[in-house]
């Protein structure tokens, strides 16, 4: 009796090993945004009237951009963070952008700023694969774009970075 057990045990364990290696794994692909979506650390700078861009708003600024949820061809650009002008003044935005993704291009024209409901323009946006180099010199993506905001229309900013890599030396 206690030898019918064993046999009953192992013929279940063989089974069970064989059943469990037999899965349909599924197939998981990227999004429509592929590698354009990230995390990012961007600096901003301003157009003056020499035509010379001026460092602005001081130091770097976390910044994603991300699928939407249609998942075709466009994506979010999302400052999550707030910029200030001053202590009383400042400004974020989030908007959808069309996106090329062969020449992984983006831009948009007057499109709603989910923030505030003001309208964001961002033009000659691109990320550049491996064209950044982090804060400890690891190389990485970059990504470049200009914006401008309807509450703001004199004043284009030329935001600029890397891909923010995870690692805590390439922290700001």
């Amino acid at each position: 009796m206690k030898m019918r057990y064993t046999y009953i045990i192992a013929l279940l364990f063989v089974l069970g090993v064989f059943s469990s290696c037999d899965r349909d794994d599924p197939d998981v692909e990227m999004t429509a945004v592929g590698d354009m979506a990230g995390e990012w650390y961007v600096t901003y700078q301003v157009q003056t009237g020499s035509g010379t861009p001026e460092p602005f708003a001081g130091g770097y600024h976390q910044h994603l951009t991300y699928n939407t949820a249609g998942n075709t061809d466009s994506m979010f650009v999302d400052e999550f963070g707030t910029i200030a002008l001053s202590q009383t003044n400042t400004f974020h935005y989030k908007t959808a952008v069309g996106i090329n993704r062969a020449d992984r291009t983006f831009s948009t024209q007057n499109n709603l700023n989910l923030y505030d409901n003001n309208s964001v323009t961002i033009n000659n946006g691109k990320v550049i694969i491996g064209g950044g180099r982090s804060r400890s010199g690891v190389k990485t993506d970059s990504i470049y774009y200009e914006v401008s905001l309807s509450d703001r229309p004199d004043t284009t900013f030329i935001v600029s970075g890397h891909r923010r890599t995870g690692f805590e030396e390439d922290e700001f």
